[in-house]
């Protein structure tokens, strides 16, 4: 039995490292917005449906009507009016682990359950900036940039804080291109910073995991809020 325990515990821990490496973020391809998920710079399919709420800012700050477009395995954004940032929440719901691997069914759909995890990811993403984006924008968890990060080069530092319910998030860890695995978690305040370690598209993450104890279907959240920018 505790052998099991164990093992059902590793399996967890390297699925979370498996989301944690994928990078989400909004593209900009031949005049259309596309949700991509990638993890090693390949893109991975997905189901639109992922892809719950889609949201975006103008330049002033002012929200913008955002429509998702199903398109195959991938999805569109068509906001109503060109955006300074978009937000969207992807869920793919529960995966559970199997004797068979990994599949996206509940722990109650699933025979011989080993674990399994619930998964959600706020990404935002930023072509212009506003000092109202250094704010809370309405999700449940975020991740906000405290300096415009379009304006950085290599090497500069970028300080975030991370809020959850509206109020500071200690101990998330941090995920970005240089950070070693569970080396840097934000402070009691919430905040951290990296430093910007690559040009072109930049991801940074911050990760919350939770057991589940009364959700029957999934037996850990894993909450991921994140920005993406361009470094030039």
């Amino acid at each position: 039995m505790e052998k099991n325990i164990v093992i059902a515990a590793a399996l967890t821990l390297l699925f979370i490292d498996l989301l944690s490496a994928h990078e989400l973020w909004v593209a900009k391809e031949k005049g259309n917005l596309v949700v991509m998920f990638k993890h090693d710079g390949k893109s991975d399919p997905y189901k639109p449906e992922f892809v719950k709420t889609a949201k975006g800012f103008d330049s002033s700050g002012r929200e913008v009507a955002v429509r998702v477009i199903p398109q195959g395995t991938r999805t569109l954004l068509a906001p109503a009016q060109p955006p300074a940032l978009v937000s969207i929440v992807y869920s793919p719901g529960v995966y559970c682990k199997t004797p068979e691997g990994y599949k996206n069914i509940s722990k109650r759909d699933a025979k011989d359950a080993i674990d399994s995890i619930r998964a959600e990811i706020l990404n935002k993403n930023f072509w212009q900036w506003n000092d109202r984006f250094a704010k809370p924008l309405g999700g449940k968890m975020e991740l906000l940039p405290l300096k415009n990060p379009l304006v950085l080069k290599v090497e500069d530092k970028l300080p975030f804080q991370v809020l959850y319910d509206s109020h500071p998030l200690p101990g998330a860890a941090v995920i970005a291109e240089g950070i070693e695995k569970d080396s840097l978690k934000t402070d009691g305040n919430g905040r951290a910073e990296v430093i910007i370690k690559r040009d072109g598209l930049n991801v940074v993450k911050a990760r919350r995991k939770t057991p589940t104890v009364n959700d029957p279907d999934a037996d850990v959240l894993i909450e991921i809020a994140n920005i993406s920018f361009s470094v030039k």
